[in-house]
């Protein structure tokens, strides 16, 4: 059963309630489905951790003198898939060792360039103690100093941006294909 099964069900099983009131009970299951999803499980997984939406109908229930209404078809629930076995995981993991080698020293190469530009970041935003420094100990203020501090500041910005993008989008990419991994040794369907 996913989400929006879930959901139906436990709409038609409400529907002795006032509109409003039933609207902010599947609002807040919709929460549950949210949060889950955050968390990483599944609409499936989520649904066996709220229970049928019989129960939950029943026990929402239980203090009013409405009773749920009774539906008359039959909703078959899906069989909950097995989970691999441990040769079976075996084999994937040998069969991925060598794409996850290539990629994740991929990934780890492109963590290298964000480091670097990050620090290359950091290293324009030092450039006007550099100058202080420099007037300060050699005594000397020279013109053209000041306007490659300040060109240097200006290019720590531009990098800046840079770095946080590129950050991003890498963590994206690791996240992804860790997540992938993830799904594939648990044999799960959806895989991101």
């Amino acid at each position: 059963m996913d989400k929006t099964q879930f959901l139906n069900e436990l709409g038609v099983k409400l529907a002795g309630l006032e509109p409003e009131e039933r609207f902010e009970i599947l609002a807040d299951y919709e929460e549950h489905f949210a949060a889950g999803a955050v968390s990483g499980k599944s609409e499936q997984e989520i649904v066996f951790d709220l229970g049928s939406p019989e129960e939950i109908a029943r026990d929402i229930l239980a203090g009013r003198t409405e009773e749920p209404v009774e539906e008359a078809y039959y909703v078959p629930r899906p069989i909950a898939s097995k989970k691999r076995s441990t040769g079976s995981k075996t084999g994937i993991f040998l069969a991925m060792l060598i794409p996850n080698l290539v990629v994740y020293s991929l990934l780890l190469s492109f963590w290298g360039v964000v480091v670097g530009v990050a620090a290359s970041t950091v290293g324009f935003f030092l450039t006007p103690i550099a100058f202080v420094l420099d007037v300060i100990l050699n005594h000397s203020f020279e013109i053209y100093k000041l306007f490659a501090v300040i060109a240097g500041l200006g290019l720590g910005f531009i990098f800046l941006v840079f770095t946080i993008w590129l950050a991003k989008v890498v963590l994206l990419a690791t996240v992804g294909y860790t997540q992938f991994n993830k799904h594939l040794m648990k044999g799960e369907k959806k895989h991101v």
